[in-house]
């Protein structure tokens, strides 16, 4: 029986799918919500390896005069 070396496995890291791989809807969303924030966090739920809720709270920044 031939046994399996690390060289022998696909090279993903923490299951990431390799490049070229097409993003999910729930992944652009993701996106989405950092690109339109300036100030602020976004939190990302995840259930069993999928994406289930996104939260973003914006902060807004006013200069003292």
């Amino acid at each position: 029986m031939k046994r399996t070396s690390r060289t022998d496995l696909p090279r993903t890291i923490a299951g990431v799918p390799p490049v070229g791989t097409p993003l999910s809807d729930q992944e652009r969303a993701v996106i989405a919500a950092l690109r339109d924030i300036a100030f602020g966090e976004v939190e990302v739920v995840v259930h069993n390896a999928r994406i289930v809720q996104i939260t973003r709270s914006q902060k807004f920044r006013f200069d003292e005069r």
